[in-house]
């Protein structure tokens, strides 16, 4: 598992920002619903993911879809979960998509979210790949293992992220209308 912090932090730093997003995040956010997107075009691997997420917590609630136009349209229109469409409130892709990278899909939620976090889990492994993905915007890079642990590191940042974002919103759980562009907040871009 690649536990990566981006170049410019270090690892007591990303320890301290997570402790204070814990403690500073009401109860109310932290048992808040959080929508997750996953771009995934194996859908073994999407399968597993959402699965370890059902199992590890009811909190997290993963949609996948296989490609990075579907995953764009998904963070404008939002997405379905308990039969209601939210706003999307992380993702969560590979890097190798059908129809691009998860780089440039990181470059577009840009555009159309600079706040929305995105975590990599990805089967591309190095350095480089992680530089990239954290020089287009990427909260957290993981590479791909079948691990409950891995799965439940992954579970955790997304939390850490989600509970950030909407403590800067000032928000108390998922949005119910689908994000707009300009939305504004603090990303925090580290992993732990």
């Amino acid at each position: 598992m690649t536990d990566q912090t981006p170049p410019s932090e270090t690892h007591a730093d990303t320890t301290a920002a997570t402790d204070r997003v814990e403690t500073t995040v009401s109860e109310e956010n932290r048992e808040a619903p959080i929508a997750v997107l996953q771009i995934e075009p194996d859908a073994r691997s999407a399968e597993l993911f959402e699965t370890f997420a059902e199992r590890i917590t009811d909190r997290v609630h993963v949609r996948s879809v296989k490609r990075l136009a579907d995953g764009v349209d998904a963070v404008e229109t939002g997405i379905e979960v308990g039969g209601e469409r939210v706003a999307v409130d992380c993702v969560v892709t590979e890097q190798r998509l059908p129809d691009g990278h998860g780089v440039d899909l990181t470059e577009r939620l840009r555009e159309v979210d600079p706040a929305l976090p995105v975590v990599f889990h990805s089967t591309c492994p190095g350095e480089e790949c992680e530089a990239a993905a954290f020089g287009a915007g990427a909260d957290a890079y993981f590479e791909k293992g079948s691990d409950r642990g891995r799965y439940d590191a992954i579970l955790d940042r997304i939390r850490a992220l989600a509970d950030a974002q909407r403590r800067q919103e000032g928000g108390t759980g998922t949005a119910a209308t689908p994000r707009t562009a300009g939305s504004t907040g603090e990303t925090l871009r580290s992993e732990e």
